[in-house]
Order: C-alpha cells, then structure tokens, then sequence
C-alpha cells in the first residue's frame, strides 16, 4: 500500500517496487531531455530516489491532487523537473508518455522548471534558494487551519550557498516547525563545477547551529530514505549523499550533465546501460500531436470574510495610514474568529502599526526578523493554505527587494 505517510515500515514488496519505479524514471529522464533536447538529466537522476520515495508514500491522491489534507511536498531546486515528472507519473498523477513527449515544449504544462499547473507539484520554482521558505508557510498553514499535514521540502547543495536558506531554517526552528523536513540532494556538483570549489558550504553544520537535527543517508537506498523520512522528529535536515547522473557510468559525477541532454549516441548507449528499451522516436513523433495533459488550475479560492464595520476616519482626525491599516488588521481577526489569519512582520511592527494584532493575536502573528526575503515566499506559501494572510513592510523593502519572490 502506498501513500500511507510514513507510518508504516518499508516491507519488502513495497521497497522492490519503489527501486523498479526509480529505475524506470530514470529511462523517462533521459527520454524527455533527449526528445526536447534540453534540460537537467544529471540532477534528476541524482534526486529521482528521494522524489520516488516521497510521492509514492507521502499522504497524497493522484486522482485529488487538490485534496485539502495532503502532505505537502516543495521542490526548492525546481531545475530537476524531469526527475519530478517521472517520479509524478510513476506515482499515477499523469501518463508518462505525455511527460516524455512534451517536456518544455509550449503548450505543455511540462516545463523546464517545476509549475503549479502540473498535477502534484505544490510550488513553482525559478532562481534557487527559496523553496525553504515556501515550506515554512506551508507549515504554518498547518498550524494556523487546524490540520496535520506533513511539510516535505527538497533541495540541492549548491543553493545552500544563498542567504534566504539561513533565514527560512531560523524561522522554522523559532516557529517549531515539528513536522517540516528538508532533504537536501548532496551530490556535489553544480553548473560551474563541484561545489567545493565554486562556494564551499557546510550544510550540516549550518542547519545544526540553528537548532535543526542533521540526518545523513544514502540517497540511493530506498529503504534508507524511508526509515529517515518515518523517524524525523522536529525540524529535520536529512542529508542525502548522491551521484550526479546516477544510474549511466559516463554521466556519474560528470558536471556537464548538470544541464546537457545526450545525443542520440550517448542516448542508446545510456538505456543499454540501464536495461530500459530506448522510446526516443516514439516520444518525438508523439511530440508533434497536442498535449493530453492539461495545465491544472491552482488559483487560490479568496477566503469568505464576516462584513465589519470598517473604521471610519475623519477629516479632523489626528490619525495616520499605518494606524488605520493596523486598525483594520485587528478589526479583521475580532470580525472573523474561527478564520485562519497571519500577519508577518520583519522587525518593523512599530513602524507599520502591527503591535496591537501581535498583542490580541499573538499565535497569528509570524515574527520573522530581519528577512524580508524568506517573509515574501512564507506569506505567499501560506496564503495558498487557506489563510488569510498580510505582510507589513515598508515598500522599498516589500516591492524592490523583494521582487522575485512576489514573482513566484
């Protein structure tokens, strides 16, 4: 039985199953990238266990991929999509053979990274480093709505480099994010080389300084990546030693393949290797047909509010707009209390009139310090859980800063 969210111990026949399916999404990786000749096979195939084990027994339903209680799985380096695809397919979201056909072709929802319109895929993703903190609002979503899903964050090594990482792991920890797991695609290459020598980083010790407990597996043995993932306790970082082009000799630990797809050569070499029947022709011929499948909608329901009486201020009135905005923020919750509300704030509650929410409501208001980056991506994720959510920040800070993590 799959997507019993890890409660259950591995048997046998499931673990079999999973090491089929992984080795078969491997052929899907290489099949893709070579029908579209582009993308990201190297990372795929280093993270294709981790992905395999988590939307085969996370509590998730292909056929609801919308239902309201399920897990939730982030995809922070969101280049790997043909590793996230397959796995998807193999897991029952979609026809495999679509994903191979139509990967980054227009009109297909399979692009190059990973898009909220493909079925399963919770967060979209461009530049790195920001998938942590997509996590930590979809945590707190949890918490805020009264439900008990499961946060799952995945990420690779080379965006620990980025400073949203250290801000996102420190709000997670303050927050007590008990049911919030990273796991992190430790295969030590990135586009420039190894990552050792473009930026070193000890991830380990970065997430244990700021209070997070540091797991370190095989990220390829299944049966490893499961036991890790039933006993995380707290926020867990579980740290998954892999190989770039796992699976394909001439690709393993090779940085070319960080974001090359082979040629036709180097194609039929790389499925004799791994036993798979080659499908390239037949993937390119069912390219020229439409994609059968369509984007999802995921466009956020708006919350139903309770009509208050607004605040009403006049023109003699020795008032202020940040007053009446934190006058509103308040009016708000007291008019609505058995909806979810979060207000964030990032250091400023003073300044841009929060203080009082944060005194009244003190469990729906996220501190998150000086951060203006992880706060962006937290609200954003933890608006798409059935919170209302506000962020207070001045505008060249909330706008300027920030504006790539509003874009996404």
């Amino acid at each position: 039985m799959f997507n019993h969210g890890f409660t259950l111990p591995l048997e046998p026949g499931l673990a079999a199953e999973l090491s089929r399916r992984a080795h078969e999404a491997r052929g899907s990786i290489l099949t893709a990238t070579s029908a579209s000749q582009s993308g990201h096979p190297g990372g795929s195939m280093s993270s294709i266990e981790i992905y395999t084990v988590l939307y085969s027994c996370a509590r998730v339903r292909p056929e609801e991929p919308h239902w309201p209680s399920r897990d939730r799985i982030v995809i922070s380096h969101g280049h790997t999509s043909p590793g996230v695809y397959s796995a998807l397919a193999n897991a029952g979201f979609f026809d495999v053979a679509e994903f191979e056909a139509h990967f980054r072709q227009a009109g297909s929802p399979f692009e190059g990274h990973v898009e909220r319109a493909v079925a399963g895929v919770e967060w979209s993703t461009g530049n790195l480093g920001q998938g942590l903190s997509a996590g930590v609002g979809m945590a707190l979503g949890a918490r805020l709505s009264g439900r008990s899903w499961r946060t799952f964050v995945v990420m690779s090594d080379g965006e620990q480099q980025k400073g949203q990482v250290a801000e996102a792991r420190r709000l997670a920890v303050r927050q007590n994010l008990t049911d919030l797991t990273v796991i992190i695609d430790m295969n030590g290459i990135q586009i420039s080389g190894r990552t050792e020598d473009v930026m070193p980083v000890d991830v380990a010790a970065g997430f244990a300084a700021d209070g997070w407990r540091v797991v370190h597996v095989d990220g390829h043995d299944i049966k490893a990546l499961h036991s890790a993932l039933t006993d995380a306790e707290g926020p867990t970082c579980i740290i998954a030693n892999t190989h770039i082009g796992q699976g394909v000799s001439f690709m393993r630990d090779k940085p070319e393949f960080h974001g090359r797809g082979l040629t036709a050569e180097e194609y039929m070499a790389a499925m004799g290797e791994l036993g798979i029947p080659p499908r390239l022709i037949e993937a390119r011929n069912r390219r020229a047909l439409p994609c059968a499948v369509l984007p999802l909608d995921h466009a956020t329901p708006a919350v139903r509010l309770i009509d208050s009486q607004p605040a009403s201020f006049g023109s003699f009135d020795n008032s202020d707009n940040r007053s009446a905005w934190g006058a509103a923020l308040v009016d708000i919750a007291r008019a609505n209390p058995q909806l979810p509300i979060a207000v964030l704030d990032c250091d400023l509650a003073v300044s841009v009139k929060t203080e009082s929410f944060a005194h009244e409501f003190p469990h729906s208001f996220i501190q998150c310090g000086v951060g203006e980056h992880n706060a962006a991506t937290v609200g954003g994720a933890l608006s798409t859980c059935d919170v209302l959510t506000f962020w207070a920040d001045f505008g060249a800070f909330g706008c300027d800063e920030v504006y790539n993590q509003q874009r996404l």
